[in-house]
């Protein structure tokens, strides 16, 4: 019987030439509060590696409703307190004539195109009443630390009030993915936000993919997302992945060694 062979050494693997780095591709939306309005924006995969998309998430970023108000007001909307009347342009007169303001700043006002008759609200003015009006955090602090009877500067008294936006975890929006190169798409219909990524306000605002996606270098990922709620403000979307360097093809392949030996005639 012949002795046992020693087991023969096994070499060691090679050092890998790729490497792993993490990568995140953005979108940004600016939305308008146009319920069913459609807006795209398309991202590039680079040259330098394939992307693969493990999650997709998103937030948004409220835009505060600036309400322009004329620099002075209509003598009837002035408000008589006890005492000296208020100047045209003070604190005490701006808090007191808010609806009239309000109608005339959006629009909707008896002097306007399409007001309502019949001293009915407008649309727009009954929304911004719903969802709540506050002073300009810029101008605030001015304004309330003199006296409520003294007139106002105009850039104060046109900038006094704003209105205040739907929170975020209000906002609605229906989304959809597409890989522009292979023309495939990632849904059967676009998705509402809430049903497939959650809610802004830190509810799961975010999702893993079932399968992570792959894109080749120079592909064009496209999404499209139209409004459901009425939010104004940015859309950030982000799809969370990574890409594999030294794939063979591009920029970052290892370089391959020139053949060794002479060449047989």
């Amino acid at each position: 019987m012949l002795p046992a062979q020693p087991a023969r050494p096994v070499p060691p693997a090679p050092p890998s030439r790729r490497r792993t780095i993490p990568f995140d591709y953005a979108f940004r939306f600016t939305l308008l509060g146009q319920a069913g309005r459609v807006v795209n924006q398309t991202v590039t995969v680079s040259v330098e590696a394939p992307f693969v998309a493990v999650s997709i998430g998103y937030g948004v970023v409220a835009e505060p409703l600036r309400l322009e108000l004329p620099p002075s007001p209509p003598d009837e909307v002035i408000i008589l307190f006890a005492g000296a009347a208020p100047a045209a342009n003070s604190t005490r007169a701006l808090l007191g004539g808010l609806l009239p303001w309000l109608e005339s700043a959006l629009g909707e006002d008896a002097t306007s195109i399409g007001a309502l008759p019949n001293g009915k609200l407008g649309p727009r003015t009954a929304a911004v009443l719903q969802q709540g009006i506050r002073l300009n955090p810029a101008v605030a602090e001015r304004a309330l630390r003199t006296d409520g009877n003294l007139a106002l500067s105009d850039n104060i008294v046109t900038q006094f009030f704003q209105a205040v936006t739907p929170p975020p975890g209000q906002v609605q929006f229906k989304y959809a993915l597409f890989d522009e190169g292979t023309g495939r798409e990632f849904q059967s219909e676009p998705i509402l936000n809430t049903a497939g990524l959650g809610t802004p306000d830190g509810a799961r605002p975010f999702r893993y993919l079932a399968r992570p996606i792959l894109f080749a270098p120079r592909t064009t990922i496209r999404m499209e997302v139209t409004e459901v709620s009425e939010f104004v403000g940015d859309l950030h979307v982000a799809l969370h992945g990574y890409k594999v360097l030294g794939a063979p093809g591009t920029p970052t392949a290892a370089a391959t060694p020139p053949p060794t030996g002479r060449r047989r005639r």
